[in-house]
């Protein structure tokens, strides 16, 4: 019976400094940009053991001291770290030339990042250069023909307001608000909004479509999300940018008139000896109707509008009547709109 406690007791103490050499170390993976490297792999060299990283590249594993670990992430060259009797990690993995497509990340609903080949429905990342191809000066133009499903209109064409309005998927609704949800930095924003955000600010902006992406937003995303997410401040050297950008606009199409006929007026003009004009030429213009269809342009002078009193200071008056020349005006409509020029200046540190 002693001969068994004793050997119980040895078992005992051996299984308990065993143990002790076990311990947990954490650690956290990143880029050379300083980072994370999401959901990469940590595996105890060696072995079957190992965890994987969050979504902040942040991993817990236990360890014995002395223990290599191998860390790995898609698009990223492998290392190794001797643990030693360090209880936290820090390590920078490095871009591999032949993979870099599969480290892109898409920021899903609550800011989430997951990668593409892991989700399991319909969405679309536009970076910062697809969206500045064409040195845009509205982000909601820049994504206009880059995404399948989008649909981008100018609901007013100033160049000040030019609001916008954006659909994913087709309108949903008879009567309600068929727009999709905008979200900055996991912050919901009306749509307005879009047309303030400077397009060289942006990093990224991921469109959700489906149903299931959208769903962590509740109702307000039956229509889709776009998530726009902003340039942050990123380690190594410091990066000048300036760009300049000048943008013309003018109306682009008009219709055709003809400057051969005037308007037609529907009250006889009293003057003695009138045949080429029996009818006033100037009548008030109904935007909806075509009303050129009177007498042949001939540049002679003709009354316009009716006649008025001008009164003198002792009280009396006369009859006066303004008059202008009887002929075209080409472009008149075409120039009552003037010519839009935006500057944008941009500098970045």
């Amino acid at each position: 019976m002693r001969r068994f406690l004793s050997l119980f007791t040895m078992l005992m103490l051996c299984g308990v400094l065993a143990f002790a050499q076990n311990r947990v170390v954490s650690g956290k993976v990143t880029n050379k940009d300083g980072d994370p490297v999401p959901f990469s792999t940590i595996k105890i060299k060696g072995s079957n053991t190992g965890t994987n990283a969050d979504a902040s590249g942040s991993f817990a594993i236990r360890v014995k001291d002395g223990t290599v670990l191998e860390i790995s992430a898609a698009g990223y060259t492998s290392s190794e770290v001797n643990v030693g009797t360090k209880s936290t990690i820090v390590e920078v993995l490095e871009l591999s030339g032949s993979s870099t497509k599969l480290t892109e990340v898409v920021v899903t609903a609550l800011g989430i990042k997951r990668q593409a080949k892991e989700l399991g429905y319909s969405t679309t990342r536009v970076t910062n250069n697809e969206v500045n191809q064409a040195k845009v000066i509205n982000l909601a133009s820049g994504l206009s023909s880059k995404v399948s499903g989008l649909q981008v209109n100018l609901t007013n064409n100033g160049v000040k307001n030019n609001n916008t309005r954006i659909i994913l998927r087709g309108n949903r609704s008879i009567t309600g608000d068929n727009q999709a949800l905008l979200v900055v930095d996991d912050i919901q924003v009306p749509t307005s909004f879009i047309g303030t955000l400077n397009p060289n600010d942006v990093e990224s902006v991921n469109i959700l479509k489906g149903s299931s992406a959208s769903a962590l937003y509740g109702s307000s995303a039956s229509n889709g999300v776009i998530i726009i997410t902003t340039k942050k401040g990123t380690r190594g050297k410091p990066i000048i940018k300036l760009s300049s950008t000048a943008n013309f606009e003018t109306i682009a199409y008009m219709p055709d008139f003809q400057n051969d006929f005037g308007p037609w007026g529907g009250e006889p003009l009293n003057a003695p000896g009138n045949v080429l004009f029996p009818y006033s030429p100037y009548v008030p213009y109904t935007p909806y109707e075509n009303q050129n269809f009177g007498p042949r342009y001939n540049g002679l002078k003709v009354p316009i509008g009716p006649p008025i009193r001008v009164f003198r200071n002792d009280g009396s008056y006369f009859i006066a009547q303004d008059s202008t020349l009887y002929s075209a005006k080409p472009n008149a409509k075409r120039d009552f709109f003037d010519k839009a020029l935006t500057w944008t200046n941009d500098v970045s540190y």
